[in-house]
């Protein structure tokens, strides 16, 4: 009964909520979506770096070619820029009270490049990747980023046909191919361990003329992944895989490891990738690994 009556108040409760209808820039105009945010670097013709604050930056491909999306004004700088050489940079910077409306003076729609330059509270410097300092047309970097991501725009979907943005002139669309990511050596523990996390604002968005609105979280915490007898090798195949893009585990070898204690799987699968690697061997498979086996057995 009491399963029924708390069905009967969540229907009654959903029934009182109110239609809001969508409209442009509905993510931040009608909804709450709250978001990460890019400083986004490009060169403009004058061959001086601009940033623009750019929140709707999303993954996009997670596999070969890794991409992300980014979503811009057609007639934004950073539109117009990235169009006209094909190259951006991602910067994310740490959380920064003080710096909060420096980014809301650059992300300003229609700001001439001279009063984003006298906005901007960060550091620009040249990328640490020499080929990338050399080319006139890569912008220079935000110093003060905990993670950056070096892009080229390649419109490989179709997303934006004319390069000129012709074809829409409001939107304009961008998979950015991910070639280099470049992070503060201090925050690389957090990637597999999950020990370091990085303080960074969340945006949530231009509301009623009142300005960008901003916030800041708290300490991330763990969720304990649910254990389901039978599927243990699915959590395996998406580590495993994730170790070495040049070597692969199939699901079916991944099935026979899960006999290895939890503890030592990580290890126990970075040692399979090594001798693979060692052996010239781009995927392990079951007769991989009875490979290995029978020359464990033999020494």
């Amino acid at each position: 009964m009491a399963k029924e009556s708390n069905a009967v108040a969540s229907q009654a409760r959903l029934e009182g909520f109110v239609s809001i209808p969508p409209v442009d820039n509905f993510y931040q105009t009608c909804a709450f979506i709250p978001m990460s945010f890019a400083l986004v670097t490009t060169v403009h013709e004058n061959g001086e770096t601009g940033i623009g604050p750019h929140a709707l930056v999303y993954p996009f491909s997670v596999t070969k070619p890794h991409s992300m999306l980014l979503i811009s004004r057609a007639n934004s700088g950073t539109a117009v820029n990235i169009r006209r050489t094909g190259k951006c940079a991602l910067n994310y910077v740490p959380y920064d009270r003080k710096r909060l409306d420096g980014i809301a003076n650059m992300g300003y729609p229609g700001m001439p490049l001279v009063d984003k330059q006298r906005a901007n509270p960060y550091t620009l410097v040249d990328s640490p990747t020499a080929d990338l300092a050399r080319d006139p047309e890569f912008p220079q970097l935000v110093a003060e980023s905990i993670q950056i991501m070096e892009c080229t725009w390649e419109d490989r979907f179709g997303l934006q046909s004319q390069r000129d943005g012709s074809d829409n002139p409001y939107d304009s669309h961008f998979t950015l191919n991910v070639d280099r990511i470049l992070m503060d050596p201090a925050l690389e523990p957090g990637i597999e361990k999950g020990s370091v996390f990085p303080q960074m604002p969340v945006f949530y968005g231009y509301r009623a003329n009142r300005g960008f609105w901003f916030a800041e979280h708290a300490k991330p915490f763990s969720v304990a992944l649910p254990r389901v007898k039978g599927l243990e090798y699915q959590t395996i195949f998406y580590e495993a895989n994730r170790i070495d893009s040049r070597v692969s585990f199939t699901k079916a070898a991944c099935k026979q490891l899960t006999a290895i204690p939890e503890p030592f799987m990580k290890d126990a699968c970075k040692q399979l990738v090594d001798g693979a690697l060692a052996a010239g061997v781009s995927e392990i498979d079951e007769a991989y690994l009875q490979q290995v086996n029978e020359q464990r057995s033999q020494s």
